[in-house]
């Protein structure tokens, strides 16, 4: 029997808040747009062919977290324009990511490239590269960044220790021991080839006694490649 107080059993609440999700997602995709160079319509249009429920709250969350980067930096909006072959591949990618950590690294990307002050050089590499990329991918990468500045040392001189990430990284400076004769996890050492495929980081073992990517070195490209998404 239905509700006497809502004849359609409900289906026109439903109706009415899916309606107002389509109306906060076009708005979304609106603002998202200002970011690409080109007619705003047509790249508003590649985001509304995947306008579907279950995109909202991710593309809706996107906004949010670039609004919110834009407002630390003082800014209302991108000062300057994306080129759509790369503008769009890299919303395309950013309002399909359900994983928050990585959706957060692709909203700094975003405001870093819509960004004329930022010093960062915009690549289709970085949007190709991140999206081959997982959330313990980047982990990895943050960690051997920060281990790789404590160095502050040309690429190939020192290296860093993976073997206890993704909790740390440790550097290693030629002459110490060897820390460890064991390599990182399975679950490790797979995204640790992932990032020296993606060209990320590069194998640095010294001795045959180590195991696996256990001593690896950050490449010219894997910094620019973090430089782009938190700077």
């Amino acid at each position: 029997m239905s509700d006497p107080v809502d004849p359609t059993g409900g289906w026109a609440a439903a109706t009415e808040a899916t309606a107002n999700a389509s109306k906060e997602a076009i708005q979304a995709s609106r603002e998202l747009g200002h970011f690409i160079s080109g007619p705003a319509r047509e790249a508003v249009g590649i985001l509304e062919d995947y306008v579907k429920v279950v995109r909202f709250e991710r593309r809706v969350r996107l906004a949010d977290r670039v609004r919110k980067f834009l407002i630390e930096r003082g800014m209302t909006g991108p000062t300057r324009k994306i080129p759509l072959n790369i503008g769009v591949p890299l919303l395309e990618n950013a309002t399909l990511e359900e994983d928050d950590d990585l959706q957060e690294v692709w909203a700094r990307l975003l405001v870093n490239g819509g960004d004329a002050g930022s010093g960062i050089q915009l690549r289709r590499a970085f949007v190709s590269v991140l999206a081959e990329m997982t959330s313990l991918d980047v982990r990895n990468l943050a960690q051997i960044e920060r281990a790789a500045k404590l160095l502050n040392a040309e690429i190939g001189s020192y290296g860093v220790w993976t073997y206890e990430l993704p909790e740390r990284a440790l550097p290693f400076v030629d002459g110490d021991p060897v820390a460890s004769e064991d390599g990182p996890s399975p679950e490790v050492a797979i995204s640790l080839g992932n990032l020296e495929r993606l060209g990320c980081i590069i194998s640095s073992n010294r001795t045959p006694v180590l195991k696996g990517v256990q001593l690896v070195n950050l490449t010219p490209f894997g910094r620019a490649l973090i430089d782009a998404c938190t700077r």
